[in-house]
């Protein structure tokens, strides 16, 4: 079904970083009137020249509700990726014919260049994304990151030839239209079963472009193919791209081993985010394989990494600070010890409960005399069995962990969950971790 909405009048759901960005282009370049619905604060803290805007206004949620059988309803509903399919607001939206998604949604059905690579899964997809997009600049393309990842697309300026490569989290792909695009799925493991219901839920909502009619064209791992309805246009990474120890081979004789190009690479989940990015060049026909192994080899070294992924703090304490604030599964926190297998680690662990199992993680733990575990929050009980230090805050334990190490040990803020109160999200858990660390 082509999603083609009217955009004569538009609620705009929360003022986030996506919907400030897309409120500022619906005024530059529609004619619609845009009713916004958030907090009197949020809405105040809008530039002079969009709160004052003849064709905007403002409700809050409770206000929206009470009025809306009194007012002609919107045409276009816009929510920001964080409002959660039980909100009232969504509720009442999904229970009418309106067309409903988030403002990235809205943009990539109608006004994205014909070249889209959308990117999602539990684990790797910020990195996937990364990657992909590094590889083809590398290769001559004008190939943008955006989305999670990078700017908002609203903030962009492309032409027809520019490749988007998007990294969508599950709130993005729960009402994604229809697209003409590319997509990727990196994995899928336990994750914000509160926000979708249930974990079938959220499988779905990851696979949705390939369960839409007719199916996106993509790439999903091996063991994932056997939950599509179809196939057709629908390849697997394994196909394009193999690890066989730390080298990847790929096309013909193509055989490269990153991590003698960039230590990042010695991490299993690093190589795998690598080989994500061939095989989708490579399955989406942008690029052949003798221009990955010229690219890559040529520029791997110079890959920037990205913030809170195994991202190695400039200290001077002769202590290597590592913010892997991002991994928020078990299954991530295992990636990065396998990558620094010969150190003393200090692992910070703790957060929300969702459920995860730690029992894998634990059992590596105990295999090595090397890790010291740490844990907070919610999930300090569940990791009993581990025997770490508990403690009352995160700034209590990275403290303990700074008291206890010594030059050349490793202190590791890998949480294996995601962030509770009192800390919004990880980029406010990383500033905190990273503010211990003596950076000169």
């Amino acid at each position: 079904m082509t999603f083609n909405p009217d955009t004569s009048r538009i609620v705009l759901h929360g003022l986030g970083v996506e919907g400030r960005a897309a409120l500022a282009w619906f005024v530059q370049h529609q004619s619609a009137t845009i009713t916004v619905i958030d907090s009197p604060e949020k809405f105040d803290s809008l530039p002079d020249e969009l709160k004052q805007h003849a064709a905007i206004s403002h409700q809050t949620e409770p206000l929206w509700l009470e009025n809306r059988h009194n007012t002609t309803p919107p045409t276009l509903y816009l929510r920001s990726p964080g409002i959660p399919p039980g909100n009232p607001v969504f509720q009442a939206i999904q229970s009418t014919n309106i067309p409903h998604t988030t403002p990235t949604g809205y943009w990539l059905a109608k006004h994205a260049p014909r070249h889209i690579i959308t990117i999602t899964g539990t684990k790797g997809k910020s990195s996937t994304a990364s990657l992909t997009a590094h590889l083809l600049r590398w290769a001559g393309k004008d190939a943008r990151e955006m989305g999670n990842i990078g700017r908002t697309p609203f903030e962009e300026v492309t032409t027809p030839e520019t490749i988007c490569v998007l990294e969508l989290s599950s709130y993005m792909m729960h009402d994604l239209p229809r697209l003409d695009a590319f997509h990727a799925v990196t994995n899928i493991y336990k994750e914000h079963t509160d926000w979708h219901g249930t974990h079938a839920a959220y499988r779905q909502d990851k696979l949705r472009s390939f369960l839409q009619q007719p199916p996106a064209r993509g790439i999903v791992p091996a063991n994932l193919l056997s939950e599509l309805p179809s196939s057709d246009g629908i390849t697997t990474f394994e196909a394009h791209a193999r690890i066989e120890g730390d080298a990847l081979i790929f096309g013909e004789n193509h055989t490269l081993t990153p991590a003698t190009l960039h230590p990042a690479f010695s991490a299993p989940s690093m190589l795998l985010a690598l080989r994500a990015s061939i095989a989708i060049c490579l399955a989406s026909t942008l690029l052949q394989a003798e221009q990955i192994a010229k690219a890559l080899t040529e520029n791997l070294a110079s890959w920037p990494g990205l913030p809170s992924r195994q991202y190695v703090v400039p200290t001077t304490d002769g202590i290597t600070w590592v913010d892997d604030a991002l991994a928020t599964v078990p299954e991530a926190t295992l990636s990065a010890l396998t990558r620094w297998q010969g150190y003393r680690i200090h692992l910070l662990l703790g957060g929300a409960d969702r459920g995860q199992q730690f029992d894998t993680l634990l059992a590596h733990c105990s295999t090595r005399d090397n890790i010291r575990l740490y844990a907070f929050s919610q999930t300090a009980a569940r990791l009993e069995t581990g025997a770490p230090s508990t403690h009352d805050s995160l700034e209590d334990m990275v403290e303990a962990a700074r008291q206890n190490a010594a030059p050349g040990d490793i202190i590791l803020f890998s949480p294996a969950a995601p962030s509770a109160p009192p800390h919004a999200n990880y980029l406010e858990r990383s500033r905190i971790f990273q503010s211990f660390a003596p950076q000169g």
